[in-house]
């Protein structure tokens, strides 16, 4: 990344934004030595929309145009991405690449990064910057912007399947994931690493999801598998199974490793992964390593 070391946009190109939140986030953010560029339209109210389409795209485009700044930092998730991204011009952003920062509904346009070959980072909104539950994922993401990239190392949840991968990591949301194929970005998996994170679905919606995936041809040829958190997952008696399980299921006809329970996602901590970018997992009995190489 060649720009400024410091000075972030800050744009909402999905939900409304608490305005609140979003100002105290920026507040901390701006102690970690961090300036900041609010979207003109940033605030903006259109129903459950942070303003028209033609607001939203406003404020991204010039974001992403802007050649002078480090970043592009999201204010909040929630639905709209997919709205304005087949009217994202992408040509300055592409010669001039900075970080874009978020997750949930930002991963529409982590998957277009990805795909292009570009790093971004899945990882808490401005609007959460604040809250003292993430601070450890904050100050990590302020540290991905200073060139000082993270190493994990995690207990091995008992479900893991063991092994190494090398590959850059894709993914986001798994439903946003899904809303991905058959479209302008959907998602390439073959030779990456695989990350997905959920909320608020029920058990048998994991399945027919991944289930789609699968039959897309989007399991195949992954090199390796990282569950997130998965929140607020609806068991039903009737369906007879967890979401582990679900996925164990349907990926133990392949061989790469598979990593349940990584800190990333709908819940705190939500610890930031770098999409894009080679990486290394090693997945053993006793312990969880993500390097980036």
């Amino acid at each position: 990344m060649k720009q400024s070391p410091t000075t972030i946009h800050v744009v909402a190109p999905a939900g409304a934004v608490n305005k609140d939140a979003a100002k105290k986030g920026i507040e901390y953010l701006r102690s970690l030595d961090l300036s900041f560029i609010e979207g003109a339209n940033v605030y903006n109210k259109d129903g459950y929309l942070a303003g028209t389409d033609a607001d939203r795209l406003s404020d991204l485009q010039a974001a992403l145009d802007d050649t002078k700044s480090a970043a592009v930092w999201i204010a909040r998730g929630g639905y709209g991405t997919s709205r304005i991204i087949d009217q994202i011009r992408w040509t300055k952003f592409f010669k001039s690449p900075k970080w874009l920062i978020g997750f949930s509904d930002i991963t529409a346009l982590h998957i277009h990064l990805s795909n292009n070959n570009i790093p971004s980072i899945h990882g808490p909104m401005v609007a959460q910057a604040s809250d003292p539950t993430q601070k450890v994922a904050v100050d990590l993401v302020a540290s991905i912007l200073k060139n000082d990239l993270p190493d994990y190392s995690l207990f091995s949840d008992k479900n893991n399947r063991t092994g190494k991968a090398r590959g850059p990591i894709t993914g986001g949301n798994l439903t946003l994931i899904c809303c991905s194929l058959g479209t302008k970005s959907e998602i390439i998996t073959d030779n990456k690493i695989l990350f997905i994170e959920e909320i608020n679905e029920a058990a048998y919606r994991i399945d027919r999801m991944l289930v789609q995936l699968k039959r897309a041809g989007k399991l195949k040829k992954i090199k390796g598998l990282i569950v997130g958190h998965m929140t607020n997952i609806e068991e039903e008696k009737e369906f007879g199974k967890s979401y582990i399980e679900i996925i164990s299921d349907l990926v133990k006809e392949y061989s790469f490793p598979v990593c349940f329970q990584f800190p990333s996602g709908h819940e705190t901590p939500n610890m930031p992964l770098i999409l894009g970018m080679k990486s290394e997992l090693i997945v053993d009995k006793n312990e969880v390593q993500l390097k980036y190489l």
